[in-house]
């Protein structure tokens, strides 16, 4: 998988280091990041973290190694755990969240609909060490737009972890470019902690962590001698500390009505997953074309031609997953079967898609006169690449 340096762009306009020193300054600037992303009718969860990691964002089962020569580690958690009775589920997923809130490694990313929920998490830490353990430390809470949201019960997300854990979609193995297929799973009413924080989760595919995309995430520094105060606040203006965070359910009709505006319910292929990680190459192309026009005019030429690097780091790491795919399907081609059951055809044309939408990145990059682009370079031929 290409690295990229999460330093190499001047500015990280997404933190804002200006800090806050109290839940009125904090609210203001969640409100500020809404304003700014413009969104009328979205989906905003949060996630607050303690200390301000060099790896943010990360579901433990990342940090702990323990999947390091073990690709089936996760099914034989599961099956462990169910054999001695630590879950009640007979679905995967749901394993998982018990697994999550139980304290063992998991995929899964904790956030929260609530922001204050997840300032109690970047000012507190986990509930075995002593509330002010880590008050010499700056803390972050993380704002995720979300415009596609998956059901825990619905078929198609519970198809998707379960080729995940049993490891049994040849397509879907091992490719860097559905480890970039983050998904929004929805929180479920069965589990009284995921209840108590308004949680849901984010989906990590890979057997790597793939770095959530730029465009989903803002991010507010809570700096560490702001951390005590906030405690207080939130236990007494909002009744939010450690042991009770049991926030009371109401407008459950139209939450799930809402929802189910933005709810994906496409079936679990190899083809909506190449779809998927197409969408997700156009979210960031957008971001990353806002960045260079707000920087083109006032960054000095060094500066632009470390972001315009940056940018083709990323989509060439798009270009990687799409070619290696394109290269395990032309071997399956020629013993005469379809990966994935994917035909010529729908590959040909979600090949283009992408070959447009670098294009079209390009030229509207030119028009800006932004720089020197690779653009041409980071195309994929179809007749070169899927030649029979």
């Amino acid at each position: 998988m290409t690295k990229i340096n999460p330093n190499i762009l001047p500015k990280e306009k997404h933190i804002q280091t200006e800090k806050v020193q109290n839940i009125s300054q904090y609210i203001k600037r969640v409100n500020e990041y809404i304003k700014v992303r413009g969104i009328k009718d979205g989906t905003v969860v949060y996630r607050g973290e303690p200390d301000v990691y060099p790896e943010p964002c990360r579901p433990n089962i990342f940090r702990r190694g323990v999947m390091n020569g073990n690709r089936f580690f996760e099914k034989s958690l599961f099956d462990a755990m169910r054999q001695n009775r630590l879950t009640g589920e007979v679905r995967y997923l749901d394993n998982a969240i018990d697994a999550q809130h139980g304290e063992f490694p998991s995929r899964l990313l904790d956030v929260s609909y609530n922001c204050l929920t997840a300032l109690y998490f970047a000012v507190t830490p986990y509930y075995h060490q002593r509330e002010d353990s880590m008050d010499t430390k700056d803390g972050m809470v993380f704002l995720f737009f979300v415009d596609e949201i998956f059901s825990p019960s619905a078929k198609n997300t519970n198809d998707n972890y379960d080729a995940i854990i049993n490891r049994d979609q040849e397509w879907h193995q091992n490719h860097i470019l559905f480890e970039k297929n983050h998904k929004f799973i929805d929180h479920t009413k069965l589990n009284s902690r995921i209840i108590a924080q308004q949680g849901a989760f984010i989906l990590f595919q890979g057997d790597e962590p793939e770095s959530l995309p730029k465009y989903m995430s803002y991010g507010i520094l809570i700096p560490g001698e702001a951390k005590a105060g906030m405690r207080k606040e939130l236990r007494q203006l909002f009744g939010i500390h450690t042991g009770s965070i049991y926030p009371e359910i109401i407008n459950l009709v139209d939450e799930l009505s809402s929802k189910s505006r933005k709810l994906n319910t496409e079936e679990f292929s190899c083809g909506n997953e190449l779809e998927y990680a197409l969408r997700q190459l156009d979210k960031e192309l957008d971001y990353y074309f806002e960045y260079i026009v707000e920087n083109s005019k006032n960054a000095k030429e060094e500066d632009m031609t470390r972001i315009l690097m940056h940018v083709e780091h990323v989509i060439d790491s798009y270009r990687k997953g799409f070619l290696e795919f394109q290269e395990n399907y032309e071997r399956r081609f020629q013993e005469g079967e379809e990966l994935g059951g994917l035909k010529r055809q729908e590959l040909n044309r979600i090949i283009g898609k992408y070959n447009g939408a670098v294009q079209v990145f390009a030229d509207n990059l030119k028009q800006y006169d932004a720089g020197e682009f690779a653009g041409q370079e980071l195309q994929i031929y179809i007749e070169k690449a899927v030649a029979g």
